[in-house]
């Protein structure tokens, strides 16, 4: 798995659910001279772990000296830079050229629901769903345009008020042109129980259209079908366990499958916040392969 050092660009600001988190906070940025000893720092550990560099926190165009920040770590030769944004200020081809030109390679950005219906109402910002996606397209054409390879993942944040949606979000995703989408429980007083048939049926719609989708703190073997992500990587025969699983907590009491899900590993994710780092690691190798492969 390619792993990015973050480098917060400030607080507040970010795609979230209003109605688990209450209204966004105004962003608050960083001064440039923070942020770019903090880069430098980050480059030093990217480089000695072949990892890559991300700006993270509030929207990163927002920042006054985003331009700045982005030399600073070209020039300091990180290996691979990558963003996390909303998308709306990458509608225009100036800003989606300007960051390709500069450096940017990775791209994430968060989903709250497939449709403008969700999205907008939960995170409070009318229109945000389309401009988001927009936005999303954009930096994919420019960067078909100019021959550079990117890579983007969609990120969605999941809690009782989306969950029926997430499917769509994923389509949604999907069809801006994202690489991979990773599904991020936050909600850490929903009940996993009822939550899982939506969680599968995300899955199932990366399944379909070929793109990878991970659920973060929930074993692939909890979700039927889910180890299919990774068959054609780590499985060496069907219905072995999978070489990663060694490095799985969940891996004494998992059977590699499906099958294998125990009821005592069910009752462990309940909330989900208990289980943050109870995760199957072949999605590790999965990303790894895809992105470097």
């Amino acid at each position: 798995m390619i792993r990015f050092a973050e480098v917060p660009l400030g607080t507040g600001g970010g795609v979230r659910c209003s109605r688990c988190h209450g209204p966004a906070q105004p962003a608050a940025y960083r001064s440039a001279a923070a942020v770019v000893a903090d880069i430098e720092e980050a480059v030093t550990l990217a480089a000695a772990s072949s990892s890559g560099v991300a700006l993270t926190g509030p929207e990163p165009f927002g920042h006054p000296e985003l331009p700045v920040l982005v030399s600073v770590a070209v020039r300091a030769q990180v290996r691979r830079l990558g963003l996390d944004t909303d998308g709306v200020a990458l509608q225009s081809p100036s800003n989606a050229g300007g960051a390709l030109s500069a450096g940017v390679r990775h791209l994430t950005f968060a989903l709250l629901g497939g449709t403008p219906g969700i999205h907008d109402a939960l995170l409070g910002g009318p229109g945000s769903f389309d401009a988001a996606l927009a936005g999303v397209r954009t930096y994919r054409r420019v960067a078909g345009e100019e021959g550079v390879a990117v890579s983007i993942v969609a990120v969605v944040p999941a809690c009782r008020h989306n969950l029926h949606d997430l499917p769509a979000a994923v389509g949604a995703a999907v069809d801006a042109g994202a690489d991979s989408v990773l599904v991020r429980l936050e909600d850490a007083g929903a009940d996993l129980a009822p939550a899982l048939p939506w969680l599968t049926a995300a899955c199932d719609t990366g399944v379909v259209n070929g793109v990878w989708v991970e659920v973060e703190g929930v074993p692939f073997c909890l979700l039927p079908g889910y180890d299919l992500h990774v068959s054609d990587v780590v499985r060496p025969r069907a219905g072995a366990k999978s070489p990663v699983c060694a490095t799985c907590a969940a891996d004494d009491v998992c059977g590699g499958g499906p099958s294998g899900a125990s009821a005592d590993l069910l009752g462990l994710l309940h909330p989900p916040a208990d289980a943050a780092r109870l995760w199957c690691g072949a999605s590790k190798v999965r990303e790894e392969v895809r992105l470097d492969g």
